[in-house]
């Protein structure tokens, strides 16, 4: 493992200790009721989307413990991604939450078209090998999404193009974080963009040399710093679903974080307070 920074080793414990206080969220068991009612389906996707972003800031943990910081970014992307998500979805419950559903069932089917375009026979096979009880939930399923399109109406899909990230960011006011933190990550790490190459080249006598490490050109992200902060963030929307999920340590955690980011902003920009809009000291 590096040798960390004072600033890296108190953000990466902060980050360790979110995941020991969340750590009911393994194996709990979301309910069907609660206090007599159905248990809304938003919240149960809401918590299964902080699930997965506790593995992701295991990911970046790993990651970076490993040396490899660039890496890291990746999962760090993903957390504001799904972060975005479920906040969206709180926005409006009932509308966001059929909107989800209709876009996932529509990739699922650009998937099926897509391998009986390109695999006929693989398609045909796959359909043929369905068991009784698959068909059966299959032929549930298109019912349920009858209903849905019918309850949609105009909704879907003339507004699909208003559904993107960006939008959902802006809706739910991570538009900050998405334009500066998310874009850099997006340009450096997992699309195959000229940055994502020059962050290894140097110039070189002969040409340029690939070095094995990321170059000077690479900011350094506090990649456990931000890791801690978006499922700081994820797990304080997602106490507020259910009293199970009221973690007694997470106020003073966020705390920290708050305390660890203003330490840093002071250290790099003294009057970085003074250049920054309103929403995004509210991000920041």
């Amino acid at each position: 493992m590096p040798q960390l920074s004072e600033e890296e080793a108190e953000a990466r414990s902060i980050g360790l200790a979110l995941l020991e206080a969340s750590s009911i969220y393994e194996g709990y068991v979301i309910p069907t009721f609660e206090e007599g009612q159905l248990f809304p389906p938003h919240r149960r996707a809401i918590i299964g989307l902080v699930g997965r972003q506790r593995r992701f800031l295991r990911a970046v943990h790993t990651l970076a413990d490993a040396g490899q910081l660039l890496e890291a970014v990746g999962p760090l992307r993903s957390m504001l991604e799904f972060l975005v998500c479920q906040r969206w979805l709180a926005l409006d419950p009932d509308r966001n939450w059929k909107l989800w559903m209709a876009d996932d069932h529509a990739a699922r089917d650009l998937w099926r078209k897509r391998l009986l375009e390109h695999a006929p026979a693989l398609h045909d096979a796959a359909v043929a090998a369905l068991m009784p009880e698959q068909r059966a939930e299959g032929e549930e399923v298109a019912a349920g999404r009858a209903r849905l399109d019918a309850e949609l109406g105009d909704q879907w899909p003339g507004d699909r193009r208003q559904r993107n990230l960006e939008q959902r960011a802006a809706q739910v006011g991570l538009s900050f974080l998405y334009d500066v933190l998310y874009r850099y990550q997006s340009n450096a790490v997992p699309h195959p963009s000229m940055l994502s190459v020059d962050l290894l080249l140097e110039e070189h006598e002969n040409g340029l040399v690939l070095r094995g490490e990321p170059t000077a050109q690479f900011v350094n992200l506090p990649v456990y710093l931000h890791g801690a902060l978006l499922l700081s963030e994820a797990l304080k929307d997602s106490a507020e679903l259910t009293d199970a999920l009221r973690l007694p340590g997470l106020p003073s955690l966020g705390r920290d974080i708050l305390a660890l980011l203003e330490k840093r902003a002071s250290a790099q920009m003294p009057n970085w307070r003074d250049l920054m809009s309103n929403e995004a000291l509210d991000q920041a």
